[in-house]
């Protein structure tokens, strides 16, 4: 979408090929330490003899004066282990207007070389027609400028967020795409608890207004993250217990503990509180799957008995 010109050249029937094993190899034999090259991707080029092309595609969050010097030096290491030229690419994400790199040029003694490589400028695109067309990835690209274009104003970060959230819902995108661009927005328009929890209640009151399934794709996201955090605490605190008392078990125990207590929040804040009974239920399940499975549920369904009738299942 951002390179149109590339684009009309590659055969999109055939699967792209994601070379991450062999990035890593450049990377580790790099002769000067650590050498970030965020994709690099084979596909087949329709209009050349079925021709194999190898693009690498560089990802810049803020202005970086040595990034054309570093395209040249990456298209030099991948042209070293594939014997091929890669097609380099500069997505430029960072909120400096006029900052556009588009080569790299030096000359000594009159042995001079210049390297171009195509960039596209996030802030400069025109993404109204993507995004009346339902372009997932003008979503996300309109959320990352949001978040640069609200700074430190938390409160037009949340009603851009919520903006955002309405037409994704309205947009009849099919749920799988918008969980996942959804949970994109979530991450790159990231609020503060307080702000965070008047988003919450403005998702469910315009879902309300829109007479929208009970199911809230941006809930689910967010309570499901909310496990996930617990289960993280879990292990570290696990870890720790394992170092200490020299047991794997511990490890396990403080996982499982962390994603029981985590579920056991989000059942109180959908239901408005946990009885005893539930609560040692819930703290007598050990499979973390199984936990996953029920801050699902605690989502999907209507009331706090079938809730339970879940967790007795």
């Amino acid at each position: 979408m951002t390179f149109p010109g590339l684009a009309e050249f590659i055969d999109w029937s055939v699967t792209p090929k994601f070379l991450d094993t062999e990035l890593q190899e450049i990377v580790r034999d790099s002769e000067s330490g650590p050498m970030r090259v965020d994709k690099l991707i084979e596909v087949r080029r329709w209009d050349g003899g079925n021709e194999l092309l190898l693009l690498h595609v560089e990802v810049q969050a803020q202005r970086d004066d040595d990034l054309a010097r570093r395209m040249f030096r990456y298209f030099a290491r991948i042209l070293e282990r594939f014997g091929r030229e890669p097609v380099s690419l500069a997505i430029l994400a960072d909120p400096v207007k006029g900052w556009r790199p588009t080569h790299y040029e030096q000359s000594k003694l009159g042995c001079s070389v210049r390297f171009g490589f195509l960039t596209c400028k996030l802030i400069e695109l025109e993404i109204g027609p993507w995004l009346a067309a339902g372009n997932p990835v003008a979503q996300v690209i309109e959320a990352h400028c949001l978040a640069l274009g609200t700074g430190k104003d938390m409160r037009a970060r949340r009603g851009g967020k919520l903006a955002m959230v309405r037409r994704l819902r309205e947009s009849g995108m099919g749920e799988l795409e918008a969980r996942e661009v959804m949970r994109l927005v979530h991450w790159l328009l990231a609020l503060p608890r307080e702000e965070e929890l008047a988003f919450r209640q403005d998702v469910k009151e315009m879902e309300a207004s829109m007479h929208m399934p009970r199911r809230s794709t941006y809930e689910q996201i967010v309570w499901e993250e909310g496990l996930e955090q617990g289960l993280e605490k879990g292990r570290d605190e696990g870890r720790v217990e394992g170092r200490v008392e020299g047991r794997v078990e511990g490890r396990v125990e403080g996982r499982i503990a962390g994603a029981q207590e985590v579920l056991v929040d989000l059942v109180a804040e959908r239901f408005g509180g946990v009885g005893p009974g539930l609560r040692g239920r819930i703290e007598s399940i050990v499979d973390g799957v199984r936990l996953r499975q029920l801050a699902r549920a605690a989502v999907t369904v209507s009331s706090l008995s079938e809730f339970e009738q879940r967790v007795g299942q």
